[in-house]
């Protein structure tokens, strides 16, 4: 399989590792397991019910790290945050699983689950939801005076659908709800609104647009900023869009990507003012296909980073050029593959700027129906949230969910992030490890026991830590 470099050397051993890895398994995905896909498809319809027009099927959770998105940061935390809260995000679980099916060509509305509310003008309901009870033994994410706590968290969903004219428009929204026995300061209510819309005009031109609220916390220990007695919490107001022009199959394709965030802090304001931060991207692709099932690659994305408070030197433009490949090359593996740079330069002089190797990728490979691996690297900048000039970091994960019975699966995930500050000594090493089981009570409910642990050594011992959590859930849709 050919593979396109972008214009970088990947002159250290941490690069071509990661890269080989993603490599590696996409080749042995494609020429493996050549094995009669008619008695798999039976088992899998045996597993689960038929969907009615119309309707979602029911698609679980497959953890934190289940879909396969690459177009930039995600734009409520950066994958520094994420290494670091898992346990306090409750490890990923709960109904906010990947798409169905059917929704795989979706641009920017929310999936939808289960069996929807029937509207005669046309509108759908989708609700859902997800009750956790567990325990934290490190609620605080400290290497020294750590504190254990019970929590009970509560995550309702509810996505409602409009199709008209090959059109399809949803509103949804996510919440993430969690109370502490032991330590009711680290409690948060998180909040997600969606307004999403994808416009077919012809088979060339296509349009997906969206417009959110997001309300959340970044969680104690997951910044650098000075502690405080209780998360920041902050709110953002999202827009974004992305335009297609190719049709479907087409030798060519152009994707056109714009969005606005605008991110401002709530509370702990003597150490959070100088976080507010309003964030615009833009980005291009095109693609190219040269082969049936896979298509060469070029992006270019630009996102300037203005920091509201006139005491902040963290102005920034980060450029990514990225060049590389995305491929379907059986019905068993996809993937995408972009290598490149990325520059991060600031406005002030007094920060030191970045250039250095970058890339992103991810591989979703099912050699079963009924199995599933999902792996995604990414090496990028960050900004600095209260060390160092910006923030290096390097991650991998790798999810497998397996279906073992018509009515038990489990997920297994396991991470690795490495984080080196610019301007500072310290570099971390990050490890995830996580474990589920899953039991269908019928078609509409789910009960499980996941645990998580995070593993952070640092070459600076202060910022060590290790966190466990465990978790009883039910989850339900219509």
């Amino acid at each position: 399989m050919p593979i396109l470099f972008g214009r970088v050397i990947l002159s250290n051993r941490e690069t071509r590792s990661a890269i080989t890895l993603i490599l590696a398994l996409g080749l042995l995905s494609s020429s493996a397991y050549a094995a009669d896909e008619g008695a798999q498809a039976a088992d899998a319809a045996k597993a689960k019910p038929t969907a009615e027009a119309g309707e979602g099927t029911t698609t679980w959770s497959s953890g934190a790290a289940g879909g396969l998105f690459f177009g930039g940061a995600d734009t409520g935390s950066s994958i520094g945050q994420q290494s670091v809260t898992t346990g306090y995000e409750l490890g990923g679980s709960g109904v906010a699983g990947g798409r169905t099916p059917a929704q795989e060509n979706a641009i920017m509305t929310s999936p939808a689950k289960g069996r929807p509310i029937r509207f005669d003008n046309g509108i759908f309901i989708y609700p859902a939801a997800m009750i956790g009870f567990g325990r934290n033994n490190n609620v605080l994410g400290t290497n020294t005076n750590q504190k254990s706590s019970d929590f009970v968290v509560l995550r309702p969903e509810l996505v409602t659908e409009l199709k008209t004219h090959g059109d399809r428009y949803t509103l949804s929204y996510l919440g993430n709800y969690a109370h502490y026995t032991s330590s009711a300061s680290d409690d948060f209510n998180h909040h997600e609104f969606w307004a999403a819309g994808d416009n077919y005009f012809t088979s060339r031109v296509r349009l997906g647009w969206g417009v959110g609220y997001l309300d959340k916390t970044d969680p104690r220990g997951s910044t650098d900023r000075a502690s405080s007695q209780e998360p920041d919490r902050w709110h953002a107001p999202v827009v974004r869009a992305l335009g297609i022009y190719g049709a479907q199959g087409a030798i060519g394709r152009i994707e056109g990507e714009t969005s606005f965030m605008r991110k401002r802090y709530d509370n702990n304001r003597n150490t959070t003012a100088q976080s507010d931060v309003d964030l615009t991207t833009v980005s291009g692709r095109f693609f190219y296909r040269f082969m049936p099932r896979t298509s060469l690659v070029f992006e270019a994305r630009n996102t300037w980073a203005n920091y509201v408070s006139p005491l902040s030197t963290s102005d920034n433009t980060d450029t990514r050029l990225y060049a590389g490949l995305t491929w379907e090359a059986t019905a068993k593996t996809t993937g995408t593959i972009k290598v490149g740079q990325a520059h991060k330069n600031f406005d002030d002089g007094s920060r030191k700027d970045a250039t250095m190797g970058s890339w992103e990728g991810g591989l979703r490979w099912s050699p079963l129906t009924y199995s599933q691996f999902d792996l995604q690297s990414s090496r990028a900048p960050a900004d600095s949230t209260g060390i160092g000039n910006y923030v290096i970091n390097s991650g991998t994960t790798l999810v497998w969910n397996h279906k073992w019975a018509s009515y038990i699966s489990s997920r297994a995930n396991l991470g690795l992030l490495k984080s080196q500050y610019s301007g500072n000594a310290r570099e971390d090493s990050t490890h995830n490890y996580g474990l589920g089981f899953f039991h269908e009570v019928g078609y509409r409910a789910r009960v499980g026991l996941d645990w998580n642990r995070t593993d952070r050594n640092s070459n600076q011992d202060t910022y060590d830590f290790k966190r466990d959590v465990m978790m009883a859930t039910l989850e339900v849709v219509l």
